[in-house]
């Protein structure tokens, strides 16, 4: 009897096992089994909204459900094969409210310039923009907007918050040890302003970005910058006034612009993104070499190498492991370091550094940076050959800090008394009650300055300086990708298409040879996410509540999610908090 039993619980575990294993065949054979080459012309239609992640990751059940998210690593690649696409004519760049950095804003801009260099049409259509929006749509041929549409085009802003007020009301003391005056991330708990240094460094970076957005526009649109300030700084257009003053072609309905799109380019179809993405492009030579792409994205946390990836993280293990494993595979020829990282832990980044340092000595490592490579982040980049940022990419913040939060005064007004027994003077410097006595604050500064000396060091070395040179542009600084060119922080300006020629170079690859790019970190399969997810869904939902009530510090929520990863004392390389810049 019980064997009896037994076998048919075995042949129902296996029976579920065919099943399972069918569905998912089915699933993903509908996806990974493309629609065949255009066989007639058409123009691709690109839709562009939210967020625009680094990385693409495939969800069959939201793609089923037509609730998809967008990657930038995919988005490019869509480009890159409608650029080579003799039956692509056209692209219609329809265009919603954004909330993505400004380097991957400008990295999609730039693919779409390669489209136009290739002699194909762009047309841009919104019902509603703001600054980077209309940025992105300033590449097109032709832009549209709905007679009663928005043009939001009226400067941009940055507006850091500050919580010391906050806390104190709470009975909490942020007590944080920094060097370097621009060192400014404990400033958003420890001050009710910023510091004069810090003011000066978001100025900075303003003008930068001012500056590229104002000269941009008047290039693409035939104008003075001057021009183009007067129509930013009289803060909104009507839609009239937006086709006088030259920024728009025409007013026209969205369904009026695709029929007038088809009759200019004499094409009977336009595709979806979402249509073409999966549509597979006709034989363009066999591709040999391979390089690696390992993806630095979230904040760097000492931990395990199944969890580098996984959930906006950058772990010391798993990215040692990648460029380790790279680095060792002869089929490799050159590694691509993708960074968008605000730093975290400095002796995680440290052990990352030196697995950068072994990998050069096998083969080229290049960095292509995103929106950011700061703090920890640039620490990972320093080491590498050549390091390739966007004007408005983030680097540098060379610095470091530590410190906690003293809730002895919460305690109180709660009603609350801890009592602490120790043994050893110091064995309470990290307690989170207390802050630090004027002796540990002096044992803190003496801790920091010996990892900011030998970041210093390193920085100096990976980028040929003496130490006093990298001393004067670290300090905390951030810089922009443009400001990082010139004071020797960044090699060039350039998009991921750089790098990769830039690695392709350094292998000896041929420039017009295709190229196998391999990347790193492995994604989990969609079952292990899907239960994953389910596992995150009630923290998500606070996390998603508390960005609503402050939405300023919305960027900042990689760093906040890996606060449980950093231990107690540990040394943060961590940009200053510098909310977006709209």
């Amino acid at each position: 009897m019980y064997r009896g039993e037994w076998r048919k619980i075995v042949l129902i575990i296996f029976i579920t096992i065919i099943i399972i294993g069918g569905l998912q065949f089915l699933l993903f054979k509908g996806i990974q089994q493309g629609p065949a080459p255009l066989s007639r012309p058409a123009v691709l239609e690109l839709t562009l909204s939210g967020k625009l992640e680094e990385r693409f990751v495939e969800d069959p059940l939201a793609e089923a459900l037509g609730t998809s998210g967008q990657g930038l690593n995919q988005l490019l690649a869509t480009i890159r094969k409608a650029t080579l696409d003799p039956n692509i004519k056209g692209i219609l760049l329809r265009v919603w409210p954004m909330e993505t950095g400004w380097a991957k804003i400008n990295e999609v801009r730039t693919a779409l310039l390669r489209f136009k260099q290739a002699q194909k049409n762009i047309y841009a259509y919104s019902e509603a923009v703001g600054n980077g929006e209309y940025y992105l749509m300033t590449v097109a041929d032709s832009i549209y907007f709905p007679p009663e549409g928005m043009f939001l085009v009226n400067g941009l802003t940055s507006s850091p918050l500050y919580l010391k007020g906050t806390l104190e009301k709470l009975g909490i003391q942020a007590d944080f040890v920094a060097h370097g005056e621009y060192k400014s991330a404990p400033e958003m708990f420890t001050r009710s302003g910023p510091s004069e240094p810090a003011a000066e460094e978001t100025q900075a970076l303003l003008d930068d970005y001012f500056r590229l957005f104002v000269d941009t526009l008047a290039a693409a649109r035939g104008r003075t910058p001057q021009f183009i300030k007067s129509i930013i700084d009289k803060g909104l257009l009507t839609p009239d006034g937006v086709v006088q003053s030259g920024l728009a072609d025409s007013l026209m309905y969205y369904l009026d612009v695709k029929e007038k799109i088809k009759s200019d380019l004499s094409v009977r179809r336009i595709v979806s993104y979402d249509y073409y993405k999966k549509v597979a492009l006709q034989n363009t030579g066999k591709a040999r070499s391979k390089i690696a792409v390992i993806y630095g994205i979230g904040t760097i946390v000492v931990g395990s190498a199944g969890a580098f990836g996984q959930d906006g993280v950058i772990t010391s293990d798993g990215m040692v492991k990648a460029i380790k494993d790279v680095a060792d595979n002869r089929a490799i020829k050159a590694i691509i370091l993708r960074m968008d990282s605000p730093g975290g832990s400095a002796t995680a980044a440290d052990i990352i550094w030196k697995e950068v340092v072994r990998a050069r000595q096998k083969k080229p490592v290049i960095v292509s940076v995103s929106d950011m490579a700061a703090s920890g982040g640039y620490y990972i980049s320093m080491a590498a050959d050549s390091i390739i940022a966007h004007p408005q990419s983030l680097v540098g913040s060379i610095g470091v800090f530590a410190g906690k939060f003293a809730t002895k005064d919460l305690h109180k007004k709660i009603g609350a008394n801890r009592v602490t027994f120790k043994r050893g003077q110091n064995a309470d410097i990290f307690s989170f009650y207390t802050p630090f006595t004027e002796r540990q604050r002096q044992l803190v500064q003496s801790f920091i300055m010996y990892t900011y000396r030998d970041f210093v060091k390193k920085a100096a070395a990976g980028r040929h300086k003496t130490y006093e040179e990298m001393d004067r542009i670290a300090r905390g600084r951030v810089w922009s990708g443009l400001q990082g060119v010139e004071i020797g922080l960044v090699d060039k300006l350039g998009d991921f298409d750089e790098a990769v020629k830039t690695a392709k170079r350094m292998a000896g690859i041929p420039q017009d040879e295709r190229v196998i790019l391999v990347t790193y970190p492995r994604i989990k399969p969609f079952l292990e996410r899907l239960v994953d997810e389910l596992l995150r869904n009630q923290a998500r939902g606070i996390i998603r509540e508390v960005t609503q009530a402050l939405p300023d510090v919305g960027g900042y929520w990689s760093v906040v999610q890996a606060l449980s990863s950093f231990r107690p004392g540990e040394p943060l390389a961590i940009m200053p908090y510098l909310p977006e810049i709209r």
